[in-house]
């Protein structure tokens, strides 16, 4: 056995142990950022399923270079004549009264993102704890589109 000490560093574990407050969290963007952005607000069929999230997106390559794109994570409400009417379930009726909002998950709606085309997609709640998604239009959304024409 020798005496000398070990260049070799003691391995760590790949995740953090003390929970979810060590990891990096992502941060909204900023109030003006967020003004100037497109804003997509996702009706309950648009919802269903990444497909059709897709479909409500912008087009990365009409966007000017590095456009903020945000997807709202609360579905919008329809109004309507009866608690049932539409398809709505009993259990959603129920939670609407106590006011609990439909919501799209995250991963849905940042998976829809990044099938798009957008890049530096993030998710995270803003000041007023509202549920965002975003990502922004690739810089080389303009050349490329310009390329293949």
């Amino acid at each position: 056995m020798s005496d000398r000490s070990s260049s070799v560093p003691t391995p760590r574990a790949s995740r953090p142990t003390s929970g979810v407050s060590a990891r990096t969290a992502a941060r909204a963007p900023s109030a003006a950022a967020r003004a100037a952005a497109t804003t997509v607000v996702l009706g309950e069929a648009e919802a269903a399923s990444v497909a059709s999230i897709m479909a409500t997106l912008p087009d990365p390559a009409s966007l000017p270079a590095g456009a903020l794109v945000i997807v709202a994570g609360e579905i919008a409400s329809v109004r309507s004549a009866g608690p049932l009417a539409l398809g709505r379930s009993l259990a959603r009726s129920v939670l609407s009264v106590f006011g609990r909002a439909r919501t799209v998950t995250r991963a849905r709606r940042c998976s829809a993102l990044v099938a798009r085309g957008y890049v530096d997609v993030g998710a995270a709640e803003d000041d007023a704890h509202a549920d965002l998604a975003w990502g922004y239009a690739p810089e080389t959304a303009k050349a490329s589109a310009s390329e293949e024409a």
